[in-house]
């Protein structure tokens, strides 16, 4: 026997829960399936690396013009504007220099990009790499732009294409700053699945959408049936890439081609921990051309959460019995096990820094409600600063996206960690201390994007031989009965958090003026 649902919403990504939200008041039976055991997405954090949850997803808030910023306000987050980067490591010359750096190659690379959006679109389109050999870039500026910029897209500069670069860079909307919340991205996941109460069901793949005019019936792994009048699909492009989703029909022949056109890439995070910084006071972020990881970050540890007030179960584990949160709750055996592995890496790495056991990543935490203790913002930060200061620990970020995350992806564990730290000292290092990255080192955790089940890769990116306008045909509805929504449906090739925010709203907008339609019909 089937269940009854209005509207269904497939993914609890932000495009998912945003569209939700906006549905709820009109839809009070909304519901929202998700195929992991936790809702968020992408927006994930990492627990047991750190004294504090880091973000093994997105971490900074692309531009302050933005609905997503204006949800952030509501929440009374507190946000630190960064220019981004602040350093450079031209690797090849083994120069670390502060920004704004006075060089030639540097402005050159900055130039061609900020004007991108004046080129006309190209009737076969090239790689971002061919651009800029045609534009005589040097090899420095090819170095430049592939750490910075395509790097940053998601991908690597032979990846990147010039058509869907020409659009972002038209469309790009939501400023240059680059912002940082004292607290964890999990609060805005909160904050907005709050209304939703027990209408999230975890551990629900969907594996077929059977559609036609009068609604939708969905058919999920281990046998549960729902019929819905509307359905929104908003899965990682990924998920559609493999027909993990069977659509009875097939989707449009456009929309099937648009899909596989459009990429997404894989992006890999390394985390390191150490007993104490090594790098200048006030440092940020860093792009490193030439070098096994492009990018590295520092940023303070979330001074404490925003949710205060006990939360409801946001998520029901419909694979259980009985409802339930998503995922386990962390024990301190895990804590202790997080702890040993980041003293055995220690030791490892101070005895011999080429030979060892491959360094095991500490087990990935699902996200869960965290337990927060009733106190006052400035109590909450002076506890966070003071457990900082008790354990000695500091955190740096490395980032890398694209063709270069996959063959990362391909190696030990151990050897990621040896040729990061080896990156680290040769980048920091002085007279006085050679290896002071590797003489600091406690842990380090890995996230790999690729590796991460029902999402396959990081976010999409302007792709090579895509068609202007397939990301307008991803966003198009089936009849009165399909929708879809997610950063890849982003017309402007934008695959930031604000982005999927947009599409979910234009999303329930689209189901909203159906229903009206619909309405007005009837009464007639």
């Amino acid at each position: 026997m089937s269940e009854s649902n209005s509207v269904v919403v497939v993914g609890a990504g932000l495009a998912g829960l945003y569209a939700a939200k906006l549905l709820q008041p009109q839809f009070k039976d909304v519901l929202v399936l998700e195929a992991t055991n936790r809702p968020g997405g992408r927006v994930r954090q990492v627990a047991g690396a750190a004294p504090w949850p880091v973000e093994a997803g997105p971490q900074f808030i692309h531009g302050a013009n933005s609905s997503l910023k204006e949800m952030l306000d509501e929440m009374q987050c507190g946000i630190q504007q960064y220019d981004w980067p602040d350093w450079w490591y031209f690797g090849k010359e083994r120069r670390f220099m502060r920004a704004p750096a006075e060089d030639q190659d540097l402005n050159r690379t900055h130039e061609l990009f900020a004007d991108v959006g004046n080129e006309k679109y190209p009737e076969t389109d090239i790689s971002a790499e061919q651009w800029l050999r045609n534009k005589g870039a040097s090899s420095k500026v090819l170095a430049i732009a592939d750490a910075c910029y395509a790097n940053d897209f998601g991908c690597t500069l032979h990846q990147l294409g010039l058509r869907e670069m020409i659009t972002e860079n038209r469309k790009w909307d939501s400023g240059e700053d680059y912002l940082v919340l004292d607290c964890p991205l999990s609060d805005l996941v909160k904050h907005i699945a709050k209304d939703l109460n027990r209408q999230i069901h975890c551990n629900c793949p969907v594996s077929r959408i059977e559609h036609d005019s009068n609604g939708a019936l969905i058919r999920l792994y281990g046998g549960r049936q729902i019929r819905c009048k509307h359905v929104l699909v908003t899965v990682p492009i990924t998920v559609l890439q493999r027909e993990e989703i069977t659509f009875v029909p097939p989707l449009p022949q456009l929309k099937q081609q648009a899909i596989q056109r459009v990429k997404m890439s894989n992006a890999i995070k390394v985390i390191m921990m150490f007993a104490q910084p090594f790098w200048p006071e006030g440092f940020f972020d860093v792009v490193c051309t030439d070098s096994f990881i492009p990018e590295f970050w520092v940023t303070p540890p979330p001074t404490y959460s925003h949710q205060h007030e006990k939360q409801p179960d946001s998520c029901r584990d419909a694979s259980q019995s009985s409802a339930s949160r998503c995922g386990p709750q962390a024990g301190s055996s895990q804590q202790a096990a997080a702890q040993d592995a980041g003293t055995e890496a220690r030791q490892e790495h101070k005895q011999n820094l080429q030979q060892g056991q491959t360094l095991q990543p500490q087990q990935q935490q699902s996200w869960q409600q965290p337990q927060v203790q009733q106190h006052d913002s400035q109590q909450q930060q002076h506890d966070t600063q003071q457990q900082q200061q008790q354990e000695a620990v500091y955190c740096m970020v490395g980032f890398v996206a694209g063709s270069k995350a996959e063959e990362i992806s391909k190696l030990r564990q151990n050897s990621v960690v040896i040729k990061t730290l080896s990156q680290l000292d040769d980048m920091f290092c002085t007279k006085q201390q050679l290896h002071p990255a590797t003489s600091a080192f406690l842990h380090a955790h890995i996230v790999d994007w690729s590796r991460e089940k029902h999402i396959y890769g990081a976010y999409t990116y302007p792709t090579l031989h895509a068609q202007v306008g397939d990301r307008d045909v991803l966003a198009e509805a089936i009849g009165t009965t399909v929708f879809f929504a997610g950063e890849a449906t982003h017309a402007a090739i934008n695959p930031c958090m604000q982005a999927a925010m947009e599409t979910g709203s234009r999303a329930a907008a689209q189901i909203l003026s159906v229903q009206k339609t619909v309405s007005g019909v009837s009464r007639l």
